[in-house]
């Protein structure tokens, strides 16, 4: 079985109705901060497991709780977890300042859906699942792992 990844980012505490719909049937969910409150990640966890990061506008409690930057294994890829990259560049050098590697890179902020390679990594930005920025709908990403590589679908809301 092949892993199924729900991406999401930027609810700002606002879950859209259509991602239940939309995240039906995935492994993980992987959401990427700016999250808003607890409450989005209690309504995520009954789809799926949550991983979470949190973003620049969340606060006590969850930033107590969740982390800056999170890593999971997923297919034999290394996903890490934040929710802000400045570009792919300054990025891959934090990850060296952590003695850390990935492949796969899930970030938000932007709130723009987006999806670029460098130095090998994929880096994956759902967009914003609320409130989305640049004339664009809502959207999330589902990733999967079809012959053994990264494969990302955006989803418009």
């Amino acid at each position: 079985m092949s892993e199924k990844i729900g991406l999401i980012s930027d609810t700002h505490n606002r879950l859209n109705p259509k991602v239940f719909d939309v995240f039906a049937g995935v492994d993980l969910i992987l959401h990427a901060g700016d999250i808003g409150g607890e409450q989005i990640l209690t309504e995520l966890n009954a789809i799926a497991p949550v991983k979470a990061v949190y973003g620049n506008t969340d606060s006590y409690p969850l930033v107590q709780r969740l982390k800056r930057v999170a890593f999971h294994e997923a297919a034999g890829f290394t996903i890490c977890l934040t929710h802000i990259v400045f570009s792919p560049k300054t990025f891959s050098y934090e990850l060296f300042k952590m003695n850390r590697e990935a492949q796969i890179v899930v970030y938000g902020h932007t709130h723009k859906a987006s999806q670029e390679r460098f130095k090998g990594m994929y880096f994956i930005n759902p967009g914003s699942a609320s409130m989305p920025r640049y004339g664009k709908n809502p959207s999330v990403a589902i990733l999967s792992f079809p012959d053994g590589q990264p494969d990302i679908e955006f989803i418009y809301l």
